[in-house]
């Protein structure tokens, strides 16, 4: 072979490789385009648009400026996702780490609640730079299909100088080829996902909020409302809810009490709060739901707490 074909070869490859690139490209942009009208068509928004996707070097998928209308008119863009360790091996992947940073609201930011001067709204102004909210967003998943379908779960979102929200979750025993909705199978089940959640096992569960800063500026913030400090505002909300607790039916005290203590433990600051669940049974999801329901109905909120094996906890 001469030299002058040895140079070819890498401008080969190099081609291939460019190739390769700009066509998965082309059809990642297709398979999102497809994945908004289906969106649009279900009714739940009314406009989904973005600036760009492509897959990087890296394997790591990037779209920036999502800009979504919802059905209620609400108008939203998230800056920057990113997807990566994707799985490209499988129709529905086995992995992914989906992260987002950065909220904007081009016209109006969203009200919570019938008053548009509710505390939380209040609170959430403070912390918009001018139409930004600057909040970030992790979700991974992990599947396992020789460990009984098992999928492990982890998200977060957080608000700097705020809060940071996490929860974890470890579900089995629901195939990620059942959640396929293009599959054959799944072509006459419209509810083949909850059927699935059905038999689906949940051993473990858990949800920690943790303080950043969030706990001293709405107490600050509802504090100057109401024409006293922020540790007196903290003070008269803690003497409500005991005095709303001793009204709590006696089977739920225990649980009522439980509560509180850690949520007045929570509100003295830079705190975190974790509920979290390990079900008996192994957390099947059939079981678990007959005797609730019985324990429900006969008012034995003790058993209930008993059967999911709840654990509340304020920590550092």
């Amino acid at each position: 072979m001469t030299k002058n074909h040895l140079l070819i070869i890498p401008g080969v490859i190099i081609f291939i490789l460019g190739a390769t690139y700009f066509f998965a490209n082309y059809r990642l942009k297709t398979v999102v385009d497809l994945r908004v009208e289906e969106l649009i068509a279900s009714g739940d928004y009314q406009e989904i648009t973005y600036d760009s996707v492509a897959i990087q070097f890296n394997g790591e998928i990037a779209l920036e400026n999502l800009y979504v209308i919802d059905s209620n008119r609400n108008e939203y863009i998230l800056e920057n996702i990113h997807i990566s360790e994707f799985d490209y091996f499988n129709q529905v992947p086995h992995h992914l780490h989906l992260s987002a940073q950065g909220l904007r609201f081009p016209a109006v930011a969203p009200t919570f609640g019938d008053s548009t001067d509710n505390l939380l709204n209040n609170y959430i102004a403070t912390m918009m730079d001018q139409d930004l909210l600057p909040l970030s967003m992790n979700y991974r998943y992990d599947f396992d299909p020789e460990d009984s379908d098992r999928m492990d779960i982890n998200a977060d979102l957080s608000l700097p100088n705020s809060f940071f929200l996490s929860m974890e979750a470890q579900i089995k025993n629901v195939p990620m080829e059942g959640l396929d909705e293009n599959a054959p199978d799944n072509a006459s089940q419209p509810y083949g996902v909850s059927v699935l959640l059905q038999n689906a096992d949940i051993p473990a569960a858990s949800i920690a909020l943790r303080d950043d800063g969030m706990v001293a500026n709405i107490s600050a913030l509802q504090g100057s409302a109401l024409g006293i400090s922020g540790d007196e505002y903290r003070q008269q909300l803690l003497q409500q809810l005991q005095a709303a607790a001793l009204f709590i039916p006696p089977q739920m005290q225990s649980l009522a009490q439980d509560l509180l203590s850690n949520f007045a433990e929570f509100m003295t600051g830079q705190k975190t709060l974790r509920v979290s669940i390990t079900p008996q049974y192994n957390g099947n999801i059939q079981r678990l739901q007959l005797e609730v329901v019985a324990a429900f109905y006969t008012g034995d909120i003790g058993r209930i707490a008993e059967l999911v094996q709840l654990n509340i906890e304020t920590v550092e």
